[in-house]
């Protein structure tokens, strides 16, 4: 193993249910690097990762760590060898303190008892060493999401980390909250601490990464410094696309049709004096920095939030008693961004998943029609391009992009006339985004209404053919996306209104 060399993968093979999801995988990591681990969804990152740090057992192969051969399916005895992966939900005890999270499970003791004043110290310490800002005792619910990010850190690093994966970090994060992260990554890197930094955003990557493997369909496609290796390259690489062919052709004028108004609609706390026209069969972008009322304002819409001011007209009537069946029954539809606890059945089949909103389509006096549910099923997994095993596929072992599919495929067998989406391709890889975004705009060709909460600024620019921004729940510019530049863009979701 090279000097620098922590960890080595050598010819790593693993299966599922007889399928290949890694195929004879050969890496080495640095000690001290930051390592972009990249591909689309299914590419084999999730499974990679969970072999590291020992949820996963793997076929054949082997993998070395410091120079020592690693048990397969060890996650206890990986941890105690400095693993360590941070997933997503950060797993944090909502309840507990700072101090108390960052030493579950191993609290420093004196003959028994919890020596506070010592494990108080070393919490310090450690924050201190990375440059990490926060009250020992504050409630971990009460802090924001970047703040947790670094209790999720500093606890991995109680437990002597010298490697620590990081899935998808930055996912829910603004701006300023990806560099507080980043310096906090810089700061570990000066401790020689391993990153293997997992994310869908390509420009995160070339900023924070030293070097980018690139997984596709469970192969090894290459490792490249970063400074080797070009955005366009990488995209490719992973997908077969270059980032200029991403985008569906914008309208070139925006329909002049109002599907719906909102009238100076208010939600306390929340949204403030919203007057905003949706025009039948456009694409209509609502942005901002993270948090400024975009989730609100379509909670608002479908009815999930109760209205305290103002009126909602569609079709040019007024809206009324708003709830969720009342929308969905008019043609209004949502998909929240919280797709595992909000839009899917876990432990239910791919068939139950698409077939769940219109099972009443299937009805007859004997039973369902399963011919008929199965036809419709069939035709949505085709015309998504849903990869499955088969229809009976639990949908909690699919990829993220084709957990979205699914939900969107459940959501358009009967086409709504105005659809609601809220961050509709988060965590989702570069070619599935491509898949999602031919949708939407095939949907606002047929004079469907779509309305889309993006926090990515190229996303936004790319996809929609206007752009709503908004601050502090309020809407501070409209834009006709015609020429129109990121700068206009931000300085809008900073509040400044005449921009």
């Amino acid at each position: 193993m090279q000097d620098n060399g922590i960890l080595r993968i050598n010819d790593v093979t693993k299966s599922f249910s007889g399928v290949k999801v890694l195929k004879n995988i050969d890496l080495i990591l640095l000690k001290g690097e930051t390592r972009a681990l990249v591909g689309e969804n299914g590419a084999g990152k999730s499974t990679l990762n969970k072999i590291i740090s020992g949820v996963y057992s793997y076929d054949s192969g082997r993998i070395e760590y410091k120079g020592e051969v690693l048990p397969k399916g060890n996650p206890i005895k990986m941890k105690e060898l400095g693993i360590f992966m941070i997933p997503q939900d950060l797993g944090l005890m909502q309840n507990l303190t700072v101090m108390q999270n960052i030493l579950l499970g191993r609290e420093y003791r004196k003959i028994g008892v919890i020596d506070l004043k010592t494990s108080r110290n070393i919490c310090k310490k450690i924050m201190d060493d990375i440059g990490i800002k926060l009250d020992l005792d504050a409630i971990v619910r009460d802090l924001s999401i970047d703040q947790r990010q670094f209790v999720a850190i500093a606890r991995v690093l109680y437990a002597n980390a010298d490697l620590i994966i990081m899935d998808e970090p930055t996912a829910t994060l603004s701006k300023g909250e990806v560099s507080n992260l980043f310096r906090i990554i810089n700061n570990l890197k000066q401790q020689d601490i391993t990153i293997v930094y997992v994310s869908h955003k390509i420009d995160e990557i070339f900023e924070i990464a030293d070097t980018v493997t690139i997984l596709k369909d469970g192969n090894l496609v290459e490792t490249s410094p970063i400074g080797d290796i070009s955005k366009n390259e990488v995209i490719n690489k992973m997908v077969g696309r270059t980032l200029s062919n991403v985008f569906p052709q914008r309208k070139v004028e925006v329909p002049d049709e109002v599907i719906m108004s909102l009238k100076g609609v208010s939600v306390k706390n929340k949204i403030e004096n919203i007057d905003l026209d949706i025009m039948k069969g456009e694409i209509l972008g609502i942005g901002g920095l993270v948090g400024m009322g975009q989730t609100s304002l379509l909670n608002t819409i479908f009815g999930i939030l109760r209205i305290d001011s103002g009126s909602i007209f569609y079709q040019g009537k007024k809206f009324q008693n708003l709830s969720p069946s009342y929308s969905i029954n008019h043609g209004v539809y949502y998909v929240s961004s919280d797709r595992e606890s909000e839009m899917l059945f876990s432990g239910r089949s791919v068939k139950e998943n698409i077939s769940i909103a219109t099972l009443q389509d299937y009805n007859r006096i004997i039973g369902l029609n399963k011919e008929k549910e199965m036809q419709t099923v069939d035709s949505k997994i085709d015309e998504f391009n849903i990869s499955i095993a088969n229809r009976d596929q639990e949908v909690q072992f699919l990829s993220g992009g084709n957990q979205q599919k699914v939900v969107l495929a459940r959501w358009l067998i009967n086409k709504p006339k105005l659809f609601l989406l809220d961050e509709p391709t988060h965590g989702i890889d570069v070619g599935t985004k491509e898949d999602i975004y031919n949708d939407l705009r095939s949907l606002a060709d047929e004079g469907i209404a779509v309305v889309v909460v993006l926090s990515d600024m190229i996303e936004l620019l790319g996809l929609c053919d206007r752009i709503a921004v908004m601050y502090e729940g309020r809407i501070t510019r409209i834009f006709k996306n015609k020429d129109l530049s990121e700068e206009e863009i931000m300085a809008a979701a900073s509040g400044q209104q005449n921009a």
